[in-house]
């Protein structure tokens, strides 16, 4: 069968396809790792290795082995430990981070992939003396549960030494988790720990008392020197030490270990965790986590993020300098009466206090243990006094938080010396902060030549350069000097408002980019809708635009506000919307809007509309935000509040389907009735043969003897929308009218007056007037 060229594409692309796809078998075959498994009585972290099909590896605790064989991603073998052993079976899902398995006995057996584990004894580790072995315990345990290496837990079992029968890894495990909950709900102090002698038998016994903090309950820790000279930490039976840590857990007032871990979340240890553990994941949601552990309130709430990062960073790494911070050394009881200081120093204090969350009325509605403001305010001077300090030991430098920290590192990886102080600030400060001015001025510079000499010609292009060019300049500018702020730290010492200073500017940049774009958007959208008859286009338009600039206006006051710390009630009394005097003085302004808003949803008229309103004839031309202008017939404009137009009677002479015509013609009193009959005949002809004419509604007929003459009335319409258009009408109809008149031989009558004169009369010697 001959190859269909035309095919050709269409198997490359499968071709592509399929070699794009992982291979089932591949993805299935990676047992090599850390697992953390469990099974229905116990739990053990097994590590494994694997060369070609063959899988073998160590468990703890139990110091337990397996070996076995893999194909297809599931894993056949032996379990042994202490003289036992079984058969297994797992199974490996299909993103390769967990299994499924089971015992040969049929019980389940499970587990995922830990965190990857230190496979060399640590640098911490050491069972010398009860203090380093407590210390170990602790720094593995803490890793595991609180840092997500579960591989840690290795290092804890060569700690300790089981008492009482000999039992299986299931016991053992139990045992563990009991014992380390003792010591994890309990404050205490490493430093505390006993000292051995200096020369100590093996089976010699030290005591350590601990217990929760608050308490007044303790728990007596023992430590057994072991024949190879390790201080190992003894583990009782089950059964006690469950019955202990029942005992010290209602000792803090619960009945459940969950209860008093939820009871002991706003302690400062939490804190410390929080912090520690939350700055970790400072893009995510550890860095809220992080944030909620220091108190900014004294910070506006829109710079807090920076500024939180910024003081995230002196505090961590300060932290680190301080030393190894172990969990347990820090109270966990959110009860405690006083602040806790963490550290001292002659330049200020790293302190975890109690601080009152206030509602809107000042009333405390919670209490929170958070890094103290005055720990916020002296973390700069901390740090400059500690960061020579090497890191403490297990600890690596932590990624910089903020953008300050950021640019130092790779501004002093370049050249040390620029970490010179002068003046408050360091010299690559200075350095950058005169850079960042001179981009700014000419950045201002350039929008203002743009303006000059771009929007000084005509045409779109000039006009949107002549709107735009100088707020855009002034946004880039603001926005470069936030940078500035954030990057080179002018947020410390003296320069605390430059920040809020800077988001400001910003804020009122963004505003008159925005007012500018409004008036240049509807500017176009004006001169479009004046194109057209549709009646909504331009009143809505303008009133659209007085709303969106008052809306631009509002936003960034409120904005402004928010920045520099001012309650939002206290601007929105200031613009007259609260506050009893002010509010009084705004209401003309609020009733004119509504009264815009009503005209708007009733169209009494559209734009060059003739109306009556308030006795005067004038013609509509805008209708804004607050207020009408009207031209007068005689020319003059007239402004009037939208709240009163709204109020008045309007009768929209512009919006009548067609124009009355009356008319009254008087003809003098010698017309003869033939010439008074045809003329009104032809009269009605006449009308009928106007082209504007309404034939359908008219009235044309002789309705009264007037004192100087016969009145003929003419009533009718004109199909016409204008004054103009009716003048017109009218001129042609009393044209034909007059030449009407001139053509049967009628006369118009006017106003006259005949006076008579008689002679005297014999009787009187007087003239007679009649």
């Amino acid at each position: 069968m001959p190859l269909d060229l035309r095919r050709i594409p269409l198997l490359l692309l499968i071709l592509g396809l399929c070699a794009a796809l992982p291979r089932h078998s591949a993805a299935q075959d990676g047992w090599p790792g850390d697992w953390q498994t469990y099974w229905s009585a116990g739990e053990a972290f097994v590590l494994l290795e694997q060369r070609g099909e063959a899988v073998y590896g160590t468990y703890q605790p139990g110091d337990g082995r397996i070996t076995g064989t893999t194909q297809d991603g599931v894993l056949r073998g032996t379990w042994q430990e202490a003289g036992e052993s079984g058969d297994f079976v797992f199974v490996l899902a299909q993103d390769g981070q967990s299994f499924a398995g089971r015992f040969g006995s049929g019980d389940w057996w499970n587990g995922h992939r830990a965190g990857i584990a230190q496979q060399q004894r640590p640098a911490w580790w050491s069972g010398a003396t009860p203090q380093a072995t407590l210390r170990s315990i602790l720094a593995a345990g803490n890793d595991a549960q609180y840092h997500a290496r579960e591989g840690q837990v290795r290092w804890i079992e060569p700690l300790l030494a089981y008492d009482g029968p000999e039992s299986d890894s299931s016991d053992h495990d139990r045992r563990r988790r009991a014992l380390w909950h003792i010591l994890d709900i309990s404050t205490f102090r490493l430093w505390d720990a006993p000292v051995p002698a200096a020369e100590a038998d093996p089976g010699t016994e030290l005591h350590f008392e601990i217990g929760p903090a608050g308490s007044g309950t303790t728990y007596q820790l023992i430590f057994r020197l072991d024949d190879a000279g390790l201080w190992r930490l003894v583990v009782p039976p089950g059964p006690i030490l469950q019955a202990d840590l029942a005992r010290l857990i209602r000792a803090r007032g619960h009945e459940t270990l969950d209860a008093l871990e939820k009871a002991r979340a706003g302690s400062p240890r939490m804190v410390m965790m929080d912090f520690i553990l939350g700055s970790k994941d400072w893009d995510g949601a550890g860095g809220v986590r992080a944030l909620r552990a220091l108190d900014l309130d004294h910070v506006p709430r829109q710079l807090r993020r920076a500024e939180g990062a910024l003081m995230a960073d002196y505090l961590k790494r300060s932290i680190d300098r301080i030393g190894y911070v172990v969990w347990q050394e820090i109270p966990d009881d959110p009860a405690r009466p006083l602040p806790y200081p963490y550290y001292r120093h002659p330049l200020g204090e790293i302190t975890i206090a109690p601080t009152d969350i206030r509602d809107d009325e000042g009333r405390p509605v919670e209490r929170l243990w958070r890094f103290s403001r005055d720990t916020m305010e002296a973390l700069p001077a901390l740090y400059e006094a500690l960061e020579r300090m090497p890191l403490a030991p297990g600890l690596s430098a932590p990624p910089p938080l903020s953008q300050y920290f950021a640019t130092r590192q790779a501004v002093l990886e370049w050249s040390g010396w620029l970490q010179r102080r002068a003046l408050g600030l360091e010299v690559w400060q200075w350095i950058g902060l005169a850079g960042y001015l001179l981009a700014m001025a000419l950045t201002l510079a350039l929008a203002w030549r743009a303006v000059r000499t771009l929007g000084s010609g005509s045409g779109v292009l000039a006009t949107v350069v002549a709107q735009l060019a100088g707020p855009a300049g002034l946004l880039l500018a603001a926005l470069l000097f936030l940078d500035a702020s954030e990057r080179f730290g002018l947020t410390l010492r003296a320069f605390g408002p430059v920040s809020a200073l800077s988001a400001v500017l910003l804020i009122l940049a963004m505003a008159a980019l925005a007012y500018r774009t409004v008036s240049l958007v509807f500017g176009a959208l004006m001169v479009q809708a004046a194109r057209t008859s549709a009646y909504t286009d331009e009143i809505v338009l303008s009133l659209a635009q007085g709303l969106l600039k008052l809306l631009v206006i509002l936003g960034a006051l409120i904005a402004c506000a928010d920045v520099v710390g001012l309650p939002y009630e206290g601007v929105l009394t200031g613009l007259g919307i609260g506050g009893v005097a002010v509010a009084f003085a705004a209401r003309e302004t609020v009733a004119n809007i509504i009264g815009g808003a009503i005209l708007l949803s009733d169209r009494p008229f559209r734009k060059g509309d003739m109306i009556e309103a308030a006795g005067t004839l004038a013609v509509i031309e805008t209708v804004g935000l607050r207020s009408t202008r009207l031209r007068t017939l005689d020319d003059t404009l007239m402004i009037m509040p939208n709240a009163q137009l709204s109020d008045q009677v309007i009768s929209n002479w512009g919006s009548r389907r067609r124009r009355k015509v009356k008319m009254q013609i008087q003809l003098t009193y010698d017309t003869p009735r033939d010439r008074l009959a045809r003329f009104v005949e032809r009269l009605k002809e006449i009308y009928h043969k106007q082209p504007d004419a309404d034939t359908d509604n008219v009235t044309i007929g002789i309705t009264s003897l007037g004192p100087q003459s016969i009145d003929i009335e003419l009533w009718g319409h004109f199909k016409v929308f204008t004054y103009d258009a009716q003048v017109t009408a009218q001129q042609a109809l009393i044209l034909d009218i007059l030449a009407l008149a001139e053509e049967i031989g009628v006369a118009f009558a006017f106003p006259t007056h005949t006076v008579h004169l008689a002679r005297p009369t014999p009787e009187t010697g007087q003239d007679a007037t009649a």
